[in-house]
């Protein structure tokens, strides 16, 4: 009776160890994560001015550092969550950047491949009903914009190609915190 159960529970076993290791597994991305009671445009509990050594310890992600061809020089350092995350179908790995050493900017990059404008009309609409209508500005791309208290800011930026695809980034920053502040 045991090498009978043995037998049919380990088909089960591999078929979820096999789900578990494949592909990568992602997060939903939740709209209302990017920002607090107060207004103040962050992701979840990443506060502004965190430096990374302190976010990393904190933080159940892991992160791996973008060499963006700056130099050991630059005040600037970039890195990438190694999960992804999801929002209506697309995904993206979060990116942090830290200027001077302190988290100014959180941000997202979808690649949308079919019906982009619709999917950007649909986050737009939602970001509006979270957190009031937003400026949109742009020539030729679209950006949207919503300000928040303590000098932060959502925007959304998309970078159409035709009506079918886009390249969508979605990011919080602190102007307190960023480059030239």
């Amino acid at each position: 009776m045991k090498i009978r159960q043995t037998i049919f529970l380990l088909p089960l076993f591999l078929l979820a160890g096999c789900a578990s290791a494949g592909g990568s597994q992602s997060r939903d991305l939740d709209l209302k994560e990017l920002c607090t009671e107060e207004q103040v445009f962050q992701y979840a509990d990443f506060e502004w001015g965190t430096d990374s050594e302190q976010l990393f310890k904190q933080s159940s992600l892991k992160f791996d550092e973008k060499d963006l061809g700056q130099g050991d020089e630059s005040s600037t350092k970039t890195y990438e969550s190694k999960e992804k995350f999801s929002l209506e179908n697309a995904e993206s790995n979060m990116d942090l950047e830290f200027s001077d050493g302190q988290l100014s900017q959180v941000s997202f990059t979808f690649d949308i491949e079919q019906d982009a404008n619709t999917w950007i009309q649909k986050e737009v609409d939602e970001l509006n009903s979270l957190y009031g209508g937003g400026i949109a500005t742009g020539l030729g791309n679209q950006i949207y914009q919503w300000q928040g208290e303590q000098d932060t800011v959502l925007q959304l930026t998309a970078f159409t190609e035709g009506d079918e695809s886009a390249t969508v980034i979605l990011s919080v920053a602190s102007m307190e915190y960023s480059i030239g502040s």
